[in-house]
C-alpha cells in the first residue's frame, strides 16, 4: 500500500461529513413532461450532419480510385504487377482512411494527408510502370520501392493513427500547479495524471472507485521512479452520474485546501442499454454532461478567484468527434423521470442506441465548451474553454458494451494496434491543450474543438449558439444551479 500524507487524505477524504444545502426549489418531473410535449419531434435516427456526409464521400471516393487504380493494372498492355509490398503500404493508407472516416476523424481533410493517400497510390502503380519501361526485373529498383512502401506506412501510423505530441514537459516544469482530472484511474486519464505528475504537477484523481483509484496511484510513483512523491497525487471521491457526489466532491476538495488551476473533464461512458442514474436521467448524457456541468459551476468561483490572483487556469474538455454525427441535438433525451415504476419503465422501453446516446452526449459536451467559453468572455475572464478529441483509443470505453463486442476487441485487440492510438497517445492533445502556454489565456482561442492539436471546424449543429444557450438554461434547471457567468 501506498504511505505518506496524500493517502492519509485520501483514505480519511470519504469519512468526512459535507452537507450540501440547496435552496433553489429543484426541478420536478412535470415541468420537464411540459417541456417535452412542446418539443419539436426529432427522429429516433437522426438525420446526419455534413461532416459525416463529407466524411462518406471521401471513403467513396477512396474505394473507387484504388479500385481504378487496380483495373488499371489489370488491363495494362504488358500486364500488371501486384507486388505484394506495395499493396499491403496502399491497403493500408487507403484502409486506415476509410476506418477513420467512419468515426468521422477528418472534419476537414489537411494537405499532407491528401500527399500522403497519393504517394500511397503511386506506390500501388509504380510496379506496374517500372515493368513497362524495363526497370522492374532490377533487384536494385525493387528495393528502393520496396523501401518506400515501409516509408509510407510508417509514415501513415504516424500522421494518421498516432498524430502530433505534445510538447516535451521538462522536469519539475509544472510544480505549483494543480489539476483535477476526472476519470484518471486508467485510459487516457491516467496516461493524462501521470505525465503531469511526473512534471512536478499536483493531481486530484476524481473518479468513482477508490480502489482502482489509489491502485493507478500506486502504479504511477512505481512507473516514474522517484519522480513522483505520494502527496502529488491526492483521491477525492467522484460519480459524475450523481449530482448528490458532484457537490459533495466540491467539498471535499474544498477542505483538503488543494486549489486547482486547471479542470480536466475526462471521465465518459458508452452504454449499450438505456440505464437511469439516480437522479432521474440517462446514464449516459448524466454521467457526461450533466455531471460534469455541475462540477464546473461547483469549482468555476475557485477558477475564477485563481485567475484574480494573477494565475492562469483552464478549462479543457475531453470530448468525441462523435460530436459531429447528428444534424441536431435532441432536447428530449434531457427529461428527468420520475414517480412511480410504471412511468419508469415505460421509458426504459424506449428505443435506444449506443452511438446515437453517445453522439449527442458528445454534442452536448461541444455546446457546453462553446457556452461556457462566451459567457467567460462576457463576464470579462480570459480562462479559456476548448475541447478535444482523442482520436480512435484502445482504452476500456467498450468495457460496459454488450459481451461478444469486448470479446471481439480482445481478440482482435494485437490487429487494432495498427488502426487505433494507445491511451499514451490518446492522451497527447489533452495535454497539449493543458499546458501549451500559448493557449493559457482565451486571446488566443477558447470554445474550440481542438482535433490531432489543432483547432477543428464545427458542424452546423454544433455551431448552433441558440441551441447551446438553451441547453445551457435547461441543465441549470436539471442541476438545480444556477452558474455564475
Amino acid at each position: 500500500k501506498l504511505k505518506g500524507p496524500s493517502v492519509y487524505l485520501c483514505r480519511s477524504l470519504p469519512k468526512m461529513e459535507y452537507k450540501c444545502e440547496i435552496e433553489k426549489e429543484p426541478l420536478h418531473a412535470s415541468s420537464s413532461e411540459s417541456d417535452s410535449e412542446d418539443e419539436e419531434e426529432v427522429p429516433f435516427h437522426v438525420p446526419t450532419s455534413e461532416v459525416v456526409f463529407r466524411g462518406h464521400v471521401q471513403s467513396a471516393v477512396a474505394v473507387l480510385s484504388v479500385a481504378a487504380a487496380l483495373a488499371a493494372m489489370v488491363y495494362a498492355p504488358k500486364g500488371g504487377v501486384f507486388d505484394p509490398m506495395a499493396c499491403i503500404a496502399c491497403g493500408y493508407i487507403f484502409g486506415v482512411f476509410c476506418f477513420q472516416n467512419t468515426f468521422v476523424e477528418w472534419p476537414a481533410l489537411p494537405g499532407h494527408i491528401l500527399l500522403l493517400l497519393a504517394s500511397a497510390m503511386a506506390s500501388l502503380l509504380a510496379p506496374t510502370g517500372l515493368q513497362h519501361v524495363g526497370l522492374w526485373a532490377n533487384w536494385g529498383m525493387k528495393c528502393v520501392a520496396w523501401a518506400i512502401d515501409v516509408a509510407i506506412v510508417i509514415s501513415g501510423y504516424r500522421l494518421m493513427v498516432r498524430g502530433p505530441a505534445y510538447a516535451h514537459l521538462g522536469e519539475g516544469s509544472l510544480e505549483g500547479k494543480t489539476f483535477v482530472i476526472t476519470g484518471c484511474n486508467t485510459g487516457i486519464g491516467y496516461e493524462t495524471a501521470k505525465t503531469l505528475a511526473d512534471a512536478g504537477a499536483t493531481v486530484v484523481f476524481a473518479c468513482r472507485s477508490e480502489d482502482k483509484a489509489l491502485a493507478a496511484m500506486k502504479k504511477i510513483v512505481e512507473e516514474c521512479a522517484g519522480q513522483v512523491q505520494d502527496e502529488q497525487l491526492v483521491f477525492v471521491p467522484l460519480d459524475t452520474s450523481s449530482f448528490e457526489s458532484v457537490r459533495r466532491f466540491a467539498g471535499l476538495l474544498e477542505k483538503t485546501g488543494v486549489k486547482p488551476q486547471t479542470l480536466i473533464l475526462n471521465a465518459g461512458v458508452m452504454l449499450s442499454n438505456r440505464t437511469l442514474s439516480k437522479d432521474g436521467l440517462e446514464m449516459t448524457m448524466a454521467t457526461n454532461h450533466f455531471g460534469h456541468f455541475l462540477l464546473v459551476q461547483q469549482l468555476l468561483p475557485g477558477l475564477l478567484a485563481a485567475e484574480g490572483r494573477g494565475e492562469k487556469p483552464r478549462i479543457v474538455i475531453v470530448g468525441s468527434n462523435m460530436s459531429y454525427l447528428h444534424d441536431r441535438f435532441d432536447f428530449r433525451e434531457l427529461e428527468v423521470v420520475s414517480g412511480d415504476e410504471k412511468t419508469k419503465q415505460l421509458y426504459m422501453e424506449k428505443p435506444y442506441e449506443l452511438f446515437r446516446s453517445y453522439g449527442q452526449s458528445k454534442l452536448a459536451n461541444l455546446h457546453f465548451t462553446t457556452e461556457l467559453a462566451r459567457r467567460l468572455q462576457t463576464k470579462g475572464s480570459k480562462i479559456p474553454v476548448n475541447q478535444i478529441h482523442p482520436g480512435e483509443v484502445l482504452t476500456e470505453v467498450m468495457r460496459d458494451m454488450h459481451p461478444v463486442i469486448v470479446k471481439l476487441n480482445e481478440i482482435f485487440r494485437p490487429v487494432a494496434m495498427g488502426f487505433m492510438k494507445t491511451p499514451t497517445q490518446g492522451a497527447f492533445c489533452t495535454l497539449h491543450l493543458a499546458t501549451d502556454p500559448a493557449l493559457a489565456t482565451s486571446d488566443n482561442i477558447t470554445g474550440a474543438h481542438f482535433v490531432r492539436c489543432s483547432p477543428a471546424p464545427l458542424s452546423r449543429a454544433g455551431s448552433d449558439e441558440e441551441v447551446a444557450d438553451r441547453l445551457w438554461t435547461i441543465s441549470e434547471r436539471v442541476t438545480n444551479e444556477v452558474s455564475v457567468v
